[in-house]
């Protein structure tokens, strides 16, 4: 062996060792930065990595393209979840698969729900649909239950079909910042106490009895852009900042509902109706800024 090629040789064994003889704290949260099918492979390299991947505190699985097939992913998050080290923290996970068709509604709900189970405190789900888009939902449905975490500080979903139970977050104390975007929310009210930032954006609302009301007493900033209606907003006191845009939905706000006159003629969808049952008699509310509205009256926002 020449010289050049022994001194090479050596330099390379040294970098290995080196980079061998990090603590695992670093190795983990090193490997927590790359996609988690690549932090897996990682198995391959020694001995010494083998089992380098299992406690890592970020998982994220976002290059759908690598797995080829629905079947192949599902297998492989199954397997990242179940041979985690028991115990470990995990920060946060990140599962974007934007593109597949035919996810099981019950298998993301149940990922979703483990993750939660390993103490994350960061998740994120970007889906968007589960089915053709011929079909009537094409969005993946979640399991209307409440989620359940003592540590969970920041929740973003996007492309999913959310109902009653889960919007209330009396059981994620911890909650502080909660993104909603593309999903369709079906619920009469939505209800976080410890949230202090709340964005909701090309939002599509639905709701059987009343109209959707947002309760975040200690929210700090409100972002509602883009849905098909504004929820009604209850007291806020410690509100700093809000935004809202209408979008091409309340193009046709008009004078009509702006004074409440002739409520029945007006279709901009700022006034919704819903039947009162104290007083057995419907009311037309306006969504706007929490105000209300009754026939032959002003809007009389009250926050």
């Amino acid at each position: 062996m020449s010289r050049r090629s022994k001194t090479a040789t050596e330099s390379t064994g040294s970098f290995e060792d080196r980079l061998s003889a990090l603590p695992d704290d670093l190795l983990h949260h090193t490997l927590g930065f790359i996609e988690a099918g690549d932090a897996v492979r990682t198995c391959v390299l020694s001995r010494r990595w083998r089992h380098l991947w299992r406690p890592i505190p970020c998982l994220r699985i976002t290059d759908i393209e690598a797995f080829r097939s629905v079947e192949k992913l599902i297998r492989f998050v199954d397997q990242l979840l179940l041979l985690r080290d028991a115990g470990s923290v995990l920060d946060e996970c990140e599962l974007d698969l934007r593109g597949l068709l035919r996810l099981d509604n019950g298998l993301v709900d149940l990922w979703m729900r483990r993750v939660l189970a390993c103490n994350a405190t960061v998740l994120r789900v970007h889906l968007y649909a589960n089915l053709p888009a011929s079909q009537e939902e094409p969005l993946v449905i979640l399991d209307d239950q409440p989620f359940l975490s003592q540590h969970l500080v920041r929740l973003e979903l996007s492309g999913v079909y959310l109902e009653e139970r889960l919007f209330d977050f009396s059981s994620c104390p911890a909650l502080e910042d909660l993104k909603i975007a593309d999903c369709v929310l079906h619920t009469d009210k939505i209800f976080s106490r410890s949230s202090k930032h709340i964005s909701i954006r090309g939002c599509q609302f639905v709701w059987d009895m009343y109209p959707t009301q947002l309760s975040a007493p200690n929210l700090v900033s409100l972002q509602l852009h883009d849905c098909t209606m504004i929820p009604i907003l209850e007291s806020m006191p410690a509100l700093e900042t809000a935004s809202f845009n209408l979008g091409h939905v309340y193009e046709e706000y008009c004078d009509i509902c702006d004074n409440g006159l002739e409520l029945e003629k007006c279709g901009c969808g700022m006034i919704v109706t819903y039947w009162d049952d104290d007083n057995d008699r419907k009311r037309d509310f306006s969504v706007f800024l929490g105000g209300y509205i009754q026939k032959g009256s002003a809007v009389l926002p009250y926050i």
